[in-house]
């Protein structure tokens, strides 16, 4: 027989699958856990408003005739670990999913996407063309764009992109033959404006120095699905007037009009993979320099951190630290018109210049500032931030819980208050607790050392480490020394610890009993103390499987196939074989009949077949 420490295959194998079968029902567990906290989190908690707004020139905020100032808010959407299982990974690498840079359709006919083989951007839209009758008709027209031009055939002159980021604000409008938008090439680190009407692309300078350690990741823009964001202007009293006007509906109306478009006026923002957000001059593709000059990038706002479980926010948040984020700029837009110069009309955000009559003879643009807002990688917290045109952050705010008690309101954090202060929170939390606790202590150590290293919506696909279990939160957080975090680390990981000990020492016990040599219990035991009940449920199906005797010089059971007793060494002392004193008769008279028969009957039996023998050998000697 093979000892089990001679077949490593087959008890790495089992362990495999076993591991394997035993994570699947620990991580829906954990998910529903995490989704049953969220959902249990009041409406009010999950929506993070900030009134006034902060950007809105005070000529047009604090006009008398303001029933209602500006506001901005975050709300978060719902069921965020069960929105990122196996199908949500998949679905997000199919052209459009959230990690495509350049591809997005709005029909069958009307798209634009990257083709990789060509190192092409491919855009098909509709083009309305003039008949000779001053009829229209739209054709349908197929470009293929280059970083050194635009043609109606995949000509190798054009040249081809490697990595590019596309401008997909355009999204919001649709891309005509009449719309500019800006590419940027991770490759030659330059920025592309791209004129359909015109037919060029106009390439900026390359990156400097300065900003060698800059990749930008999101151009335009700024979004990673995950909660709703929305902005609305100061609002006032509709006159009578106002009201008999179609399209208007309620009482009040904005002081000005509201586009709605995300358009940062004369500039584009740009996001860093830090979480750092720069202007880039659409005219120049140049970044807008801070006050210092010499070169170097202005910031002009961040992705605001969520307050975490263990400790305050931080200040700037990486997107792969998000479970979500949304960026939204705020400018004035100005149309004057020759014919009446003393006439002006101003808008929030970009208007589209068709739907504005008459046509304005010159536009002036006005950065204002941005909205910035973040969701933590487990859903518990959602931060808003307020960043005024020079980058300062001027406002932000928190999801929090309140509570009255007597005279006093008290506030808590919604990343603390979600596991505990809804009802049934508390019950969540601790069966959260206790699965995680029954993973390996070995993987949640794992998970403590690379809890930054997984993106947020990763997390909760995690099956082995647990980048949003209490050890891994505890990792993220930066306060103490080495040995003071190790040392917390190993208390959020206690039970699984002391779990992990009782098993070993029933291994170890039982492997004594099977007769594995000394290394293989050995083996067995710092396994167990890492993978816990994986490697106990292996153990057990891999261990030697063979009946067991008594030994007759220590009593204890022993293996029958080894020469000594694995528990008191001695040998193995085989009895000698020696003939039974009796036989079974097998005729029709005596059937089962057992006689006895002595030595003495047994001598006389042979001496007459001797005799018998004799007498015939005589009688074929005389014939």
């Amino acid at each position: 027989m093979k000892f089990l420490i001679n077949n490593p295959v087959k008890v790495f194998a089992t362990g495999f699958i076993v591991l394997v079968l035993l994570s699947l029902p620990l991580f829906y567990i954990r998910i529903i856990c995490e989704a049953s906290l969220l959902e249990g989190m009041p409406p009010e908690v999950k929506m993070v408003p900030i009134n006034p707004s902060g950007l809105v020139p005070d000529e047009y905020e604090k006009d008398p005739n303001v029933v209602i100032h500006s506001q901005v808010s975050a709300y978060m959407s719902h069921m965020y670990s069960l929105s990122h299982g196996i199908l949500d990974y998949f679905r997000a690498r199919i052209p459009g999913g959230r990690l495509s840079n350049v591809y997005f359709y709005y029909s069958d006919t009307d798209y634009m996407y990257f083709d990789k083989k060509s190192g092409l951007i491919v855009h098909h839209y509709p083009h309305i063309q003039v008949m000779p009758d001053r009829g229209s008709r739209d054709k349908w027209v197929q470009i293929y764009i280059g970083p050194e031009g635009i043609s109606q055939t995949p000509d190798k002159v054009l040249g081809r992109f490697i990595e590019p980021i596309i401008d997909r604000t355009g999204i919001y409008y649709g891309l005509g033959e009449s719309r500019e938008f800006i590419v940027y090439d991770k490759k030659p680190r330059r920025f592309f404006k791209i004129d359909l009407k015109e037919g060029t692309v106009t390439k900026g300078p390359e990156l400097g120095k300065e900003n060698r350690h800059y990749e930008p990741i999101q151009i335009g823009l700024l979004r990673k699905p995950g909660f709703d964001m929305n902005w609305s202007p100061p609002r006032i009293k509709k006159s009578e007037e106002d009201k008999k006007e179609a399209g208007y509906k309620g009482d009040l109306k904005p002081v000005i009009a509201n586009a709605h478009g995300r358009e940062a006026g004369p500039y584009l923002l740009v996001l860093d993979k830090s979480g750092l957000i720069n202007l880039l001059d659409k005219e120049s593709l140049k970044f807008v320099e801070n006050a210092g000059g010499a070169g170097r990038t202005a910031i002009v706002g961040w992705l605001p951190m969520p307050e975490t479980y263990f400790g305050a926010p931080g200040e700037a948040a990486r997107p792969q630290d998000l479970l979500g984020y949304e960026v939204w700029p705020l400018a004035l837009t100005t149309h004057f018109f020759e014919e009446n110069p003393e006439s002006k009309n101003v808008f929030f955000g970009e208007p589209f210049i068709g739907h504005t009559k008459p046509s304005p003879s010159k536009i002036e643009r006005k950065y204002l500032g941005m909205f910035a807002a973040g969701l933590s990688r487990d859903g518990t917290a959602l931060s808003l931030s307020v960043f005024d045109e020079k980058g300062r952050e001027i406002k932000s705010a928190e999801s929090s819980f309140t509570k009255q008690e007597g005279n006093r309101t008290l506030s808590y954090r919604s990343s603390k208050a979600v596991f505990f202060r809804p009802p049934f929170s508390s019950t969540f939390t601790i069966v959260k607790y206790l699965v995680e606790n029954l993973h390996p202590p070995i993987l949640s150590l794992a998970s403590y050392y690379t809890a930054n290293s997984f993106e947020a919506a990763a997390g909760h696909r995690a099956l082995f480490l647990l980048p949003n279990s209490f050890i891994a939160m505890w990792g993220r957080e930066r306060t103490g020394n080495f040995v003071e975090r190790f040392f917390g680390a190993l208390g959020w990981i206690f039970p699984s610890i002391i779990f992990s000990i009782l098993l070993a020492t029933r291994v170890s016990k039982n492997a004594v009993v099977v007769g594995l040599s000394e290394n293989a219990r050995l083996y067995w035991m710092i396994g167990t103390l890492a993978f816990g009940l994986a490697a106990y449920i292996t153990y057990r199906l891999t261990r030697p499987g063979i009946t067991l005797v008594t030994c007759k010089n220590c009593g204890k059971m022993r293996r029958p196939d080894m020469d000594r007793c694995h528990r008191c060494k001695s040998e193995w002392l085989v009895p000698e074989l020696t003939p039974p004193t009796w036989r079974v008769l097998d005729s029709t008279e005596h059937v089962g009949q057992i006689e006895r028969i002595d030595e003495s009957s047994i001598a006389d039996a042979e001496d007459v077949e001797d005799v018998e023998d004799a007498e015939d050998a005589e009688e074929a000697a005389t014939e």
